[in-house]
C-alpha cells in the first residue's frame, strides 16, 4: 500500500523551496526510518520555461507516451516502498518537485508533473540582465510594502521587518478578492480559464480578515479581506538554472528509475519546443497524457476528476 504522498505547488526560486520541502520531509519524518535527510537512519546522500505544450504529440487530447524502463530497479520490498513518497507538484511545484528527485531519488516511490515540466531554463548569457530586473522589482516592491522606509531586506529577499507592516492590498470582501483572482488568470499566458468554484476555494484558503476601522452596520458579506501570502514571494529570481543545468536535472531524474507521470491540460499554460523536445528525448516520463481543462484542471470541479483519476491509476501501478 502506496503510504506517503506530497505535494508542492506554486513555488520559486526552485532551489530554495527543494530545501523548504526537504525540511517539512524531515520534520513529518516521511524519509526512511526517521532518520535524517542529511546521511542518518540509513540515508545516503546523492550528489549529483514551464511555458509550453509538453509534446509534440500533446496536439491529441488524450496522448499517452510510453517508455521503456522498470522502477524500483526489482525491489519488492513492500516496507521499502511504504517509507517513500510519491510526489505530485503543480506548476512551478513540478520544477521543484524535478530538482528534489533528481536531487534525492532514494526518498521518493514515483513523481507526478501537472502542468509543468521541470524547473525554468534561461540562457546563461542573459543572467546579468536577470539579475538587474530582479533587483530594480525588489526595490521598486519595497517602497510600496514598506513606505515608512524601515525595511530591511536581506540579500536573499528575507526581510527582518514585520509582514504585518507591509501594504498588503485590502478587498473589499471575498467576493472582490474571488475576482482579483479570477482576473488574474485571465491575464495568463494562453487561453487560461479557472472556475468560480475553485476560485473562491483558493481565495477562502488564502486570505484572512484585514484590519482595518469596521463601520457599525457591516454584514458578514462585507468583511474585508488580504491575501495572506508574503508579496516578495512574486519577486521574480535573481538567477535561474541554465539549459544545460535543466537537462542535469532530467538526466539524473531519468537514471533514478523513479517512475515519472507529466500530466498537460488542453488549455494550460503554453511550454516552449525546447522544454518540448528535452521531456521527451532526456526525462522521458513513463506516462505522459493531455487532458482536458485549463491550467488548474486539478482544481475545476469538471476536470479534477479526470486528473484524480489518472494519479490513482499511476500510483497503483
Amino acid at each position: 500500500m502506496l503510504k506517503l504522498s506530497a505535494f508542492i505547488n506554486y513555488l520559486s526560486p526552485t532551489t530554495k523551496y527543494a530545501y523548504y520541502a526537504l525540511e517539512c520531509i524531515e520534520a513529518l519524518e516521511w524519509n526512511s526510518k526517521g532518520g535524517s535527510v542529511g546521511g542518518g537512519g540509513g540515508m545516503r546522500t546523492v550528489v549529483g520555461n514551464i511555458n509550453a505544450n509538453v509534446n509534440t504529440d500533446i496536439n491529441s487530447s488524450q496522448t499517452t507516451t510510453e517508455t521503456s524502463g522498470s522502477s524500483n530497479d526489482g525491489d519488492n520490498d513492500n516496507n521499502k516502498r511504504d517509507n517513500k513518497i510519491n510526489l505530485i507538484g503543480h506548476s512551478m511545484g513540478a520544477g521543484v518537485s524535478v530538482v528534489l528527485v533528481a536531487a534525492f531519488p532514494e526518498l521518493f516511490e514515483s513523481v507526478t508533473l501537472l502542468e509543468g515540466a521541470g524547473p525554468l531554463a534561461r540562457n546563461a548569457n542573459d543572467c546579468a540582465r536577470h539579475v538587474r530586473a530582479a533587483c530594480q522589482r525588489r526595490l521598486k516592491s519595497n517602497k510600496t510594502l514598506f513606505s515608512d522606509g524601515t525595511s530591511s531586506a536581506n540579500g536573499d529577499g528575507t526581510n527582518n521587518t514585520s509582514l504585518t507592516t507591509a501594504r498588503a492590498k485590502v478587498y473589499r470582501n471575498l467576493d472582490a478578492a474571488i475576482e482579483a483572482r479570477l482576473d488574474t488568470t485571465r491575464r495568463m499566458p494562453g487561453d487560461q480559464y479557472l472556475s468560480v468554484e475553485a476560485a473562491r476555494d483558493m481565495v477562502i484558503r488564502a486570505t484572512v480578515e484585514a484590519t482595518v476601522a469596521a463601520s457599525g452596520n457591516s454584514s458578514s458579506d462585507d468583511i474585508p479581506v488580504t491575501f495572506r501570502h508574503d508579496p516578495r514571494l512574486q519577486w521574480p529570481s535573481l538567477q535561474y538554472y541554465t539549459r544545460e543545468q535543466v537537462e542535469a536535472f532530467y538526466n539524473d531524474v531519468f537514471k533514478s528509475n523513479i517512475p515519472v507521470m507529466l500530466l498537460t491540460a488542453e488549455d494550460g499554460w503554453p511550454v516552449d519546443s525546447w522544454i518540448q523536445s528535452k521531456v521527451h528525448d532526456i526525462l522521458k516520463p513513463s506516462i505522459i497524457k493531455v487532458l482536458r481543462g485549463s491550467h488548474h484542471f486539478h482544481a475545476d470541479p469538471d476536470t479534477v476528476g479526470d486528473v484524480a483519476s489518472e494519479i490513482v491509476k499511476f500510483l497503483k501501478v
